[in-house]
């Protein structure tokens, strides 16, 4: 009796270990699912949200071998200025230019509204105006000339901390930041997650620390940002919305992409 009874016990937790194996694998699918141009399904009951950092994984390694290729060709001026444009562009299309049309519609309705109400109303535009627009060029050409900056300084740490940075304040925009709507992509992931998922999140992050030990200060800066970033982005409208994350994501990358490339004197 007892034996049954063991072989009982052994068998539901294999089964319980196998169920938490899959739920982990289909939260990784929809995370990629969301912010990425990777086919997979975004299931409805997943919690996507503590990957997204392995996200930024992802484009932070196509990043890193882009450039690589680069440097080993012995690219000019010239060189180096078309492989960050090819890059900057691979993380656009890769993420579906998801976070740059956040982005665009967030500062069209920021600077373009004088109430939080009227200033979501825009943002819901689907057309993008002047603001927009100019800020998109603004910060593709910062991208752009920061990233051929640190390839041409072999200083590529920081074209794997970006994107992973980036998805970062994605996290703690829907976790810390109340919902300026709900409807809307913000409001289809769920507001909080508990102490678990902060620990994934968290862990994501630490091998940022052990590529490059000497870049922690920077690392500690991008943290920073990606707490503090959504919050600013969202006190205009009283909350977080889709749009106001892709605008994080894009603010946090390009802000760790410039103050390393000023820092690396490249």
């Amino acid at each position: 009796m007892r034996g049954h009874v063991r072989h009982g016990d052994l068998r539901r937790g294999r089964r319980q270990r196998s169920r938490r194996s899959v739920s982990v694998l289909r939260d990784i699918a929809a995370a990629f699912g969301w912010l990425s141009i990777v086919p997979v399904k975004a299931y409805a009951e997943a919690r996507p949200t503590r990957w997204f950092p392995l996200v930024g994984w992802m484009f932070g390694g196509l990043a890193y071998g882009m450039a690589r290729a680069a440097g080993l060709l012995g690219f000019g001026l010239f060189g180096m200025l078309l492989a960050a444009a090819l890059i900057v562009a691979a993380w656009a299309v890769g993420s579906r230019f998801l976070h740059w049309d956040g982005a665009a519609d967030s500062v069209d309705g920021l600077l373009g509204g004088a109430t939080p109400e009227r200033r979501l109303e825009i943002m819901h535009d689907s057309s993008t105006g002047a603001f927009g627009t100019t800020t998109i060029v603004l910060l593709a050409s910062l991208q752009v000339f920061s990233v051929a900056a640190l390839i041409s300084s072999l200083d590529l740490w920081p074209l794997v901390a970006a994107p992973v940075l980036g998805r970062l304040s994605a996290v703690t925009g829907l976790w810390t930041v109340p919902r300026s709507s709900t409807t809307g992509l913000a409001a289809r992931l769920p507001a909080s997650e508990g102490w678990l998922a902060w620990a994934i999140a968290g862990v994501l992050i630490v091998p940022l620390a052990l590529l490059s030990p000497l870049q922690s200060p920077m690392l500690l800066v991008g943290v920073i940002a990606a707490m503090l970033v959504p919050r600013a982005l969202a006190r205009p409208v009283g909350g977080i919305s889709g749009d106001l994350l892709g605008a994080s994501v894009l603010l946090v990358e390009t802000l760790v992409l410039v103050a390393s490339a000023l820092l690396s004197g490249g």
